[in-house]
């Protein structure tokens, strides 16, 4: 019988082991993953700031483009899907740099007025009609004293002489509506600017793209309405339009215009009594008569009205700082 060979034990298979030892150096994180988790930790504030930089440059190149500043930008272009619920604390925050650096903040467009029939029907329906644009413009932000053409020039783009002019004839049609009662047919306004000799044609190009552009960009609202099978086009001031113009400025414009804004001459200046000068009695009831019905036929508050109202304020808030200087009384510990 032929010897008998014995099989040697088999070699103990080390590819298990291996692939243990593989999915162990896989489980724990390597040094990139753990750079790069640090990274993430520590980019949290730099990705807030990164938010708030990208809302201060749409903010600035909104107002360049004269285009407002929609909250549906901000959400887009700004906050993304992660940062949606941070929307008000990077506002805040924009605010502060815009304020800080630029001298602007943003305010609030109001909301378009409902004009013609249907508009107001259709606002009557709805339970809770929104006062809330959700958009806005930049704003100055400097005192009144230094708000002067010396210090507020016009951009240079594309040009100062383009600018300026854009800016007085958007003012004046501003200024005619305001002073119209806030609306103007269209006929209307055709013939205040055949007065200035901009009914066809205007230095920045022909009129009826002159008014498209101002509508576009929020200066003036245009309404077309029927009534009665006839056609009725109106004009109304727009949302930019109350903010960056308003009745304060349309007011300013007037008295410019009809020599009240200047200095008074000579001629209208008598002595007081005391060694000084002051403006004669006719010069007085005249400027005085100017200043009701200017404020009057633009909407604004009485002269009496709002100096009771500054003096009422002016009182309430001296009244605030005395009692913060007041000092605190100590309360007296009564012991039996």
């Amino acid at each position: 019988m032929p010897p008998t060979r014995k099989r040697p034990a088999p070699e103990a298979d080390s590819r298990p082991m291996q692939k243990q030892v593989r999915t162990h150096q896989r489980s724990s994180p390597t040094q990139d993953e753990m750079s790069a988790g640090e990274t993430e930790a520590k980019g949290a504030p730099t990705n807030f700031d990164a938010m708030v930089k990208d809302m201060v440059r749409l903010a600035l190149s909104s107002e360049y483009a004269r285009v407002p500043i929609r909250r549906t930008d901000i959400s887009n272009k700004v906050l993304g899907e992660r940062g949606s619920r941070q929307f008000k604390v990077v506002f805040e925050q924009a605010q502060r740099e815009l304020k800080r650096r630029f001298g602007m903040e943003m305010v609030e467009l109001p909301a378009r007025e409902k004009t013609t029939i249907s508009q107001r029907r259709a606002a009557q329906k709805t339970d809770k009609p929104s006062t809330s644009s959700k958009s806005w413009v930049l704003s100055t932000t400097l005192p009144q004293a230094y708000r002067i053409p010396s210090i507020l020039s016009p951009t240079k783009a594309p040009s100062s002489k383009t600018e300026s002019t854009y800016t007085a004839l958007y003012t004046f049609a501003i200024a005619v509506i305001s002073l119209n009662g806030g609306t103007l047919a269209e006929q209307k306004l055709e013939r205040y600017l055949a007065r200035m000799n901009v009914d066809s044609q205007t230095p920045l190009g022909k009129t009826d793209k002159f008014l498209q552009r101002l509508c576009k960009e929020g200066y003036l609202v245009r309404t077309r309405e029927v009534d009665g099978g006839e056609e009725i086009i109106e004009y109304t001031v727009g949302p930019r339009g109350k903010v960056e113009v308003g009745s304060g400025s349309v007011a300013g414009m007037v008295r410019e215009v009809y020599g009240y804004g200047q200095d008074i001459g000579d001629a209208d200046l008598e002595e007081d009594g005391e060694g000084g000068i002051r403006p004669t009695q006719v010069e007085q009831s005249v400027r005085k008569e100017f200043e009701m019905r200017l404020r009057r036929t633009l909407g604004m508050q009485p002269l009496k009205d709002k100096r009771a109202a500054d003096g009422a304020g002016a009182v309430e808030d001296e009244g605030r700082r005395r009692s913060s200087r007041r000092p605190v009384q100590p309360e007296s510990d009564e012991s039996d």
